[in-house]
């Protein structure tokens, strides 16, 4: 199932490729100028800071190439181009063009009626408990072009300020670690989360314990939850890893990192992840960066209703705030931009993008 999903997730980020493009080149430009600052704190001058910058980091190019391979499916989109260019050909011969179009129709019809069974099948119901009650939440801006966006830290920290139709926020990144001490070092996709994050998804462990709000702030140690996809696949479903110290690596550096348990089998979205670790893992998390600015947004936000309220008044209560945020900072949230938040059902967000896939 799990790899079913991390499919469906990646074809889907085919039709997202310029925003995602985006929020890479933003995401290396930011650890480049991080870097250079580092750099110049040591003496270099503002030419030779970034220029060691650079080379620490590496090829930017080819690390945009590794990261659209990782999160797409590059075979595909051969096909694609492949595509448009018989499509060109078929223009010439309207006759063989009628035929292959209603081959495609009579493929795309049966397709359909079989992943009808397939989301049926497979994607209900969800392991998450009390699932009609998670919520999932995202803000949109489509006059500076984010039509489906995550949040920055002081932005989900105004949101979730004195809510009462809502329990709890738990908070998601996704990013890559280079994970050493499971065998040969290996990059892997992983996301950090807060304490509240299980709880607020409703998951459970099969091995050990989830991470809880002891395991947030600074001075917390690292600690992390295997994926039960990660480990029975990668781990062999080895019970001995539990207790086991890890290093979690990226551009900044490794952090060591406990591991505390593994999460029951449960669909893995918005983004198919190896391992879950604390925030103190990534000093990137920890930066003032990643801290105080408004529009470093790559922190995933979902809500579980509180007893007694339903997704309606959430979701006014929720528009209230997020017009209150922004009307507190116009110089980050312009009229024009035209912010807004969505609220939606974690199961029907779920299925709702399986059937937008295909």
């Amino acid at each position: 199932m799990n790899s079913l999903l991390s499919f469906f997730q990646r074809l889907r980020n085919l039709f997202r490729q310029d925003d995602l493009d985006r929020d890479l080149a933003t995401e290396i430009s930011t650890h480049l100028d991080l870097a250079a600052d580092e750099n110049l704190k040591k003496g270099l001058s503002p030419e030779e800071a970034r220029r060691q910058a650079l080379i620490q980091f590496g090829g930017t190019q080819q690390a945009k190439e590794n990261h659209r391979d990782s999160r797409g499916l590059p075979l595909l989109e051969s096909f694609f181009q492949d595509l448009r260019f018989a499509l060109r050909t078929f223009l010439k011969n309207p006759g063989f063009t009628a035929i292959a179009v209603l081959t495609l129709a009579l493929g795309i019809g049966a397709n359909a009626a079989i992943f009808s069974v397939v989301r049926g099948v497979l994607l209900r119901p969800l392991a998450n408990h009390d699932e009609d009650r998670l919520l999932y939440v995202r803000q949109s801006a489509p006059g500076i072009g984010q039509a489906d966006a995550a949040f920055s830290v002081p932005e989900i920290k105004d949101i979730g300020a004195g809510l009462k139709t809502i329990k709890e926020l738990g908070t998601l990144s996704a990013l890559d670690f280079t994970v050493v001490g499971l065998g040969e070092p290996c990059e892997i996709r992983s996301g950090v989360v807060d304490g509240n994050y299980f709880d607020v998804v409703g998951l459970r462990p099969v091995l050990g314990r989830l991470l809880n709000p002891a395991d947030d702030g600074p001075n917390a140690p690292g600690a992390a939850v295997l994926t039960y996809r990660f480990w029975t696949n990668s781990l062999h479903s080895d019970p001995s890893v539990l207790g086991k110290t890890i290093r979690l690596g990226s551009y900044e550096g490794t952090r060591p990192a406990t591991i505390v348990g593994v999460l029951e089998p449960s669909v893995p979205y918005p983004v198919e992840t190896e391992i879950l670790a604390n925030i103190v893992t990534s000093p990137h998390h920890l930066s003032a960066t990643m801290v105080t600015g408004r529009s470093h947004r790559m922190t995933e936000v979902f809500a579980r209703l509180a007893p007694g309220a339903e997704l309606d008044s959430a979701r006014a209560e929720l528009n209230t705030v997020y017009a209150s945020m922004l009307a507190t900072h116009p110089e980050t949230y312009k009229t024009n931009d035209h912010f807004q938040i969505t609220v939606t059902r974690m199961h029907d967000q779920i299925n709702s993008n399986a059937k937008t896939i295909l």
